[in-house]
């Protein structure tokens, strides 16, 4: 059974851990939102939804305790309608459980820009939160519209101002690109060069995705939704790329963008393999098995069920992975970075570097296979290939 050498993974060091805390409540949904996430009917259970949190980080974090800490993030779901005593409460809870911390401890909280006022910045940045992801998503009217948000064209702007005078070391924003009904198809968006000159450090940038669960996968199925096809969206893609490359932002995960010095602590942890703990409705978890393979823990996705839950009646799936399958992840994982997969992790595939470099999906730099902008394009097809035996 192969074996994977940690060396050859970039990134977080082997005894990383990140904590991943899910708030799952919204104030209204978005139509093309599939994740765990439930409508506040008034105000969410701020100390009930604490206290169960609590309680599993107390039954589950022993198991990691050993581990270095460099991460705690706050998804969501809203998570910037949680009470900051009890974001706070949950910050004092996990730190007080690690010996070992990062020199700079990455806190993270998703953000509605409505949210972002100059009282609730404060308490964050009270509460040991320094980083802030803000979903802007975008600068135009009609696509914030078509999207369902609740805020409106000058609040995304605004709310990262606002970050920016309360001191936080990082600010994030998400945009989504290719949203039918909104700006031309054919044209880049103005607003991301608005906000890559906004003073953000890290952006992440999704294509619209239609999930089949969502509204948005309704009205598509009904024919009331007509997804932008493949070619618009590269071209799009491609031209995301270049304008963030002249803002000097580097391109350093098929989504993800950041300047120098600026990548998500957290995020990275995904990429790269390592552990990560999830605490909180629908949240998932990774953790290394002696062996060399992995445990992946879900927990499930109802609100209500997790707060009446106890122990393992949290969990709704558990998925293994052996060492060859954990490497074969960590192979198509390192291929959605622009670090690459180190040329030894490939040494017995000649075959899958040939094809790489001669499809202009990759090229070689010192001793690492590092995609290029056309291999993020066809990500699926290289992890299909890089897989395949």
């Amino acid at each position: 059974m192969a074996t994977i050498d940690e060396r050859l993974v970039p990134g977080p060091v082997p005894g990383d851990l990140g904590v991943y805390v899910h708030f799952p409540w919204c104030r209204h949904l978005c139509p093309y939102c599939d994740f765990p996430v439930a409508v506040a009917r008034g105000e969410p259970p701020h100390d009930a939804y604490a206290a169960a949190i609590l309680a599993e980080l107390a039954e589950r974090v022993d198991a990691v305790a050993d581990r270095r800490l460099v991460s705690i993030y706050f998804g969501g779901g809203t998570p910037s309608l949680w009470r900051p005593d009890r974001l706070a409460a949950v910050v004092d809870a996990v730190t007080a459980r690690f010996a070992a911390r990062a020199p700079r401890l990455e806190i993270t909280i998703e953000a509605n820009p409505a949210d972002c006022t100059p009282p609730l910045l404060a308490a964050w940045r009270a509460a040991g939160i320094d980083r802030v992801s803000i979903g802007v998503q975008s600068l135009d009217p009609r696509e914030l519209v078509a999207l369902g948000r609740d805020h409106r064209m000058g609040d995304g702007a605004a709310a990262i101002a606002a970050a920016r005078a309360a001191g936080f070391a990082s600010i994030s924003a998400d945009l989504i690109l290719g949203v039918p009904g909104g700006t031309s198809p054919i044209e880049l968006p103005p607003h991301v060069a608005t906000i890559a000159a906004s003073g953000v450090d890290h952006l992440s940038v999704y294509e619209l995705t239609i999930e089949e669960r969502t509204m948005f996968g309704k009205r598509a199925r009904a024919g009331e939704l007509v997804p932008l096809d493949e070619d618009t969206l590269a071209s799009l893609y491609e031209a995301t790329h270049h304008a963030l490359a002249g803002h000097g932002f580097e391109h350093y995960e098929i989504s993800s963008y950041a300047r120098p010095g600026q990548r998500a602590i957290h995020n990275s942890l995904y990429w790269r393999g390592a552990e990560f703990l999830g605490v909180g409705t629908g949240a998932a978890s990774f953790l290394r098995d002696p062996g060399g393979g992995g445990r992946r823990v879900t927990n499930v996705r109802s609100a209500p069920k997790y707060l009446a839950a106890r122990g393992d009646e949290r969990v709704a799936e558990v998925l293994t992975s052996d060492a060859a399958e954990l490497a074969d992840d960590l192979l198509w994982l390192g291929f959605r970075t622009s670090d690459g997969v180190a040329a030894g992790a490939l040494a017995d595939r000649p075959d899958l570097v040939e094809w790489l470099v001669r499809s202009d999906l990759a090229t070689l730099v010192g001793d690492r296979v590092q995609p290029t902008l056309r291999g993020f394009l066809y990500a699926d097809q290289v992890a299909t290939r890089a897989v395949a035996r």
